[in-house]
């Protein structure tokens, strides 16, 4: 019989750390939930009943949980003379979600995302006098179930987006505490409900490609470096930009680039990438009439083109002022991320767009000069590059984009209400 072979004891493996020492750069990381450690306690207005649940931030207005969260805490009991008249204390975990549709056939209509009820304490049962604190825990389901489909939970929401047609969306969840006291004629019930917020977490697969990194030009060079390499880092759309045919300018085709991965933090900054492709004589013009317009501390400054200044910020916002006199003579770009809400009342559909973040565009000097610098018979003012006007050419555009600071949540489907949203290139 062969014997096993020797193995010699192996080296110990090389010490890691989370912080990042001397010599070393951080390529990726994800971001890390560390679990809340205070509590979070509510009071009835009568003053003897008190909620407490567990696990919550400091200072905070609302409970908040995710997807399958434990809500588990103590419930006080403080007057005597209650506590005696107590027959059964029972813990309710309710979700309704309120849809609605306005216009010319209006409509309203409540689904009950979670009912479910659990009986803490029974006299019959537990004995004579109720204890002044009892313990509960419950685990949130991950699913519920609409005319015999099953979807995810939906987060807590309120969208109202009015108009003809408009629509109106809510999700609320609360824990409710129904006491049974035993009265003089009839027993009677006592309730006091808590209201909190769901929102699930979710974690990108793939680490957010940065675009922090630009060549003494302005472009964005990790684009150009991967765009070409590893094309499946970005995901495209296409869209045509068509003149007026007065103009007899030939179309302009607009691509924009976002990561492929199409998922995304609330938190986080999706970068972008804008190109203008078409021919150069039709993308003069374009540039020539470009305008952006800079907002900083509420004073908004216009600039036109040339757009060679580094790292200026313009908001798709400033396009709902009302337009200058001369505003038919430009063309404004803006990136705005739109959310589309999509509910389904009594086999009414609806849906709306709003607008629910901002992008930063960086503008990046084109490899020509603009239209407007050019004077007739100014040989000089050709396109530079040896560039000829009939030949194919590119505008680049550059930024990121994120939601707006009070956005909580981000796309879903209940079944009866879908939320998605995607950014736009305005023009």
């Amino acid at each position: 019989m062969d014997s096993l072979p020797c193995y010699s004891v192996s080296s110990p493996p090389p010490f890691y750390s989370v912080r990042v020492n001397n010599g070393e750069e951080m390529l990726a990381a994800t971001r890390v939930y560390h679990t809340p450690t205070a509590s979070f306690t509510a009071r009835c207005h009568c003053g003897n009943v008190t909620v407490t649940m567990q696990e919550q931030n400091e200072d905070i207005e609302t409970p908040v949980y995710h997807q399958q969260g434990l809500i588990f805490g103590t419930i006080g009991l403080k007057s005597t003379a209650d506590l005696n008249l107590l027959l059964q204390v029972t813990l309710k975990i309710e979700a309704k979600l309120k849809l609605s549709v306005f216009g010319r056939n209006s409509a309203s209509s409540t689904v009950k995302v979670i009912d479910e009820s659990y009986e803490l304490w029974n006299k019959t049962r537990d004995g004579p006098s109720c204890p002044e604190t009892l313990e509960f825990s419950f685990i949130l389901p991950s699913t519920f179930r609409e005319e015999g489909k099953e979807f995810p939970l939906p987060p807590s929401h309120k969208i109202s987006l009015t108009g003809i047609p408009g629509l109106f969306s809510q999700c609320s969840y609360s824990i409710k505490v129904v006491m049974l006291t035993r009265g003089p004629l009839w027993n009677r019930n006592k309730s006091f409900s808590v209201h909190f917020k769901y929102l699930p977490r979710s974690q990108p697969s793939e680490p957010l490609i940065s675009l922090d990194h630009y060549d003494n030009r302005g472009v964005c060079a990790l684009f150009y470096e991967t765009i070409k390499t590893a094309p499946e880092a970005w995901f495209e759309k296409t869209a045509i930009l068509k003149a007026r045919d007065s103009s007899k300018l030939d179309p302009i085709e607009v691509q924009i680039f976002i990561h492929s991965r199409q998922r995304f933090n609330l938190v986080d900054e999706m970068p972008f990438h804008i190109q203008l492709t078409g021919p150069i004589s039709s993308l003069q013009v374009l540039y020539s009439h470009l305008r952006l317009e800079h907002v900083d501390g509420g004073n908004s400054e216009e600039r036109l083109s040339p757009l060679s200044s580094p790292a200026r910020v313009f908001p798709a916002s400033t396009m709902q002022r009302p337009p200058p006199e001369d505003s038919n003579k430009f063309i404004s770009l803006g990136v705005t991320l739109r959310r589309q809400v999509c509910v389904d009342v009594r086999d009414q559909v609806v849906w709306r767009n709003s607008v629910i973040g901002e992008g930063r565009v960086y503008p990046l000097a084109p490899p020509f000069e603009s239209a407007e610098n050019k004077r007739p018979g100014d040989s000089s003012n050709l396109p530079c590059h040896g560039l000829e006007p009939d030949k194919m050419g590119f505008l680049d555009v550059a930024g990121d984009i994120k939601c707006f600071p009070d956005v909580e949540i981000g796309d879903f489907n209940a079944g009866k209400v879908k939320v998605d949203a995607s950014p736009h290139s305005v023009y």
